[in-house]
């Protein structure tokens, strides 16, 4: 029943979504429209700040975006409960999480053991570069019941050649269950300086992440924490810490540590004349992690022990040094071109050594890659990329990435697309070598391989993408926690809706998925799906804005996979399903000028419908809870 009303709901969504297409092209409730107030003079609200992704050593020319000025996504402090985001976790903010919508992406070199925290583990192609003349500042804070604290903090800083930005996020969250408090720190900054020819010039930057996590392992006995009677049927509040969990005292410890510097000289004539630009790009990252625990339960450890009994202590430790040398026709932050035609080519060598002390592992690797990026007739953008990768464990890795866009028009961002990815690729040596104290395994394995090509159609920011995926040789963790691979070819197809709907004072953002894999090892829900609904106002002469928003979040039920917070790993399960349960959140948000206020009720239905809300098995999501958060930009 709840399936069914679930379901049309969001359809109910999505037919709005289709009649409100033409007033979106009407009124945007984008930053842009906000520039010039009724006098027509620059609005208070107005910064002119941009903000571009950077990639790494291998960069793109870079493609800016506004700052966000408007308030309508205040209210989704942190990155899981986001719109743009269909995540399993593992209940609160900051902890492991996977996406309920399939994807399939590696990266180029030699990879340990890939950490389930993307959102929150930044990566050198997290990185933010900002446009700003003077100054941008932008301060971000938010408290839940119990006690669950979240501090964001950007500074921008341009000082005649010298541009500085530095991003930090702090979370502190004791959890609703029993032994489920987390802790999480991470840090970077860029900065960049160019002679005043721009003959010379560099980019540094650096990224620190560091969490402590208590894992408590999810309940012992889930089923008595879903079948409890509805608040309609009892008065009695339960306490979440009454509930018995596997894991009492684990702890998990994890750091990693990413300082690239990226240096370039640009080749021109003394009449101007440009010849490219030579780059070379140095890179050290450092991860290591502790699981540790004592008075060890043996309903989760299965009395399987190589080392101790009493106690466990598992270490992983690794370094990766990175040398990357490459010519282009471009530089590494030159702007995405408005022009008709161009022609942009890049290629180089990658040198990549590592040294792991647990698994023990030391080895080079050497990689050649070549890059693209062509305009055609003003309408056509093709985009394609090769990597090679020699010697050691990842001899003979192959990428290929091909990508094609023709724009029926750039002014309402009317586009079609196609692309294809092709992966041939060693797994993370996690799969190969692991030892600890209740895991242990020395294999071989064959090289993934992978496909996945897509098309979308996009306009006014809808987007309409279908995918498909071919896995060969997937690997994956089984029931037992030990890695597998799947003994046939895994096939996916997806369907994707992205729709932001705005109609003068009404905004809405819906996030679809319909998926269907061949294999069990690859665990998608059939239908997921994300809403988020505001409607927003102006009083005491239009100085203070208002808005009422809701969020909906619901998936059919699948076989999810569960979470072993020994390997920090997502596992293959088909014990119990999870999903059919509708999350409702609303929020009150104020604003004046660039300062903004927002209280929030999270998980509604909680005991009004059910108490069946896990996102991953034996984890239950956060009960009914209340956040307030703050937001405040300053520019200069």
């Amino acid at each position: 029943m709840l399936c069914r009303k679930s379901l049309s709901l969001l359809l109910l969504c999505l037919l709005l979504v289709v009649g409100g297409k033409v007033g979106y092209s009407q009124s945007d409730d984008r930053p842009k429209e906000h520039t010039i107030d009724s006098a027509m003079a620059i609005s208070p609200d107005y910064m002119p700040v941009s903000v571009a992704n950077l990639s790494g050593a291998f960069f793109m020319p870079l493609t800016y975006k506004p700052i966000d000025t408007t308030f309508f996504y205040t209210s989704e402090y942190d990155p899981l409960s986001r719109t743009s985001y269909i995540l399993q976790t593992l209940g609160i903010y900051s902890q492991a999480h996977k996406s309920m919508v399939f994807d399939y992406t590696r990266d180029v070199g030699f990879s340990m053991i890939t950490l389930p925290y993307p959102l929150y583990f930044k990566t050198q192609n997290d990185l933010h570069y900002y446009d700003v003349k003077g100054s941008f500042t932008d301060i971000a804070a938010s408290f839940g019941l119990t006690t669950e604290q979240r501090i964001h903090v950007v500074h921008a800083q341009k000082i005649k050649r010298v541009e500085f930005n530095a991003e930090l996020e702090g979370y502190n969250n004791s959890g609703r269950f029993l032994h489920q408090a987390c802790n999480l720190f991470d840090l970077n900054a860029v900065v960049h300086y160019s002679t005043p020819k721009d003959i010379y010039g560099f980019i540094a930057s650096y990224i620190i992440n560091h969490a402590k996590y208590q894992e408590n392992g999810g309940l012992s006995d889930h089923h008595s924490f879903i079948d409890r009677q509805t608040l309609f049927d009892t008065i009695v509040a339960v306490n979440p810490m009454s509930f018995a969990v596997y894991l009492n005292n684990a702890m998990s410890t994890i750091n990693t540590h990413d300082a690239q510097w990226l240096h370039y000289v640009n080749f021109r004539t003394k009449g101007g004349r440009y010849f490219g630009t030579l780059t070379h790009t140095f890179q050290f990252k450092h991860a290591k992690s502790l699981f540790f625990d004592y008075n060890l339960n043996n309903d989760f450890y299965q009395n399987q022990y190589y080392i101790d009994t009493d106690t466990t202590r598992d270490t992983l430790q690794y370094y990766n040094i990175i040398n990357t040398l490459q010519w282009s026709n471009f530089e590494p932050l030159e702007r995405q071109s408005e022009q008709n035609y161009f022609f942009r080519i890049a290629g180089g060598i990658r040198h990549e050594y590592v040294h792991a002390a647990m698994p023990f592992y030391i080895g080079n690797n050497y990689t050649l890659f070549a890059r693209t990026n062509i305009r055609l007739f003003s309408v056509w953008d093709l985009f394609g990329d090769i990597y090679y990768s020699f010697n050691n464990y990842n001899r003979g890795d192959a990428l290929a990435n091909l990508a094609a866009t023709f724009a029926i028009s750039r002014k309402t961002q009317h586009f079609i697309g196609l692309s294809a990815n092709f992966y041939r690729v060693s797994p993370d040596y996690f799969y190969s070598y692991y030892i600890g104290n209740n895991s242990l395994w020395y294999l071989t394995w064959p090289k993934e391989n992978a496909m996945k090509l897509g098309a979308y159609w996009t306009i006014f920011g809808y987007k309409l993408g279908f995918n498909y995926f071919l896995l060969n040789k997937y690997h994956y963790l089984d029931e037992h926690r030990w890695p597998a691979m799947a003994d046939r070819d895994i096939h996916v197809l997806q369907f994707n809706l992205l729709a932001p709907v705005r109609i003068k004072n009404f905004s809405m953002d819906v996030n679809m998925s319909l998926q269907h894999a061949t294999g069990s090892a690859v665990a998608v829900p059939l239908f997921a799906g994300k809403l988020r609904a505001a409607y927003h106002f102006r009083i005491f002469r239009n100085r203070l804005r208002i808005q009422i928003g809701t969020n909906l979040m619901y998936n059919t039920p699948y076989y999810a996979d569960a979470y072993n917070p020994i390997l920090h790993q997502f596992f293959h399960q088909e014990n119990g399903k999870v999903g059919n349960y509708l999350y409702w959140d609303l929020d009150l948000t104020l604003q004046v000028s660039r300062l903004s206020f927002f209280v929030r009720g999270a998980n509604l239905l909680d005991g009004i419908l059910s108490y069946n809300y896990f996102t991953t098995p034996y984890y239950p999501m956060q009960v009914r809870n209340v956040a307030i958060g703050i937001s405040w930009k300053f520019y200069d």
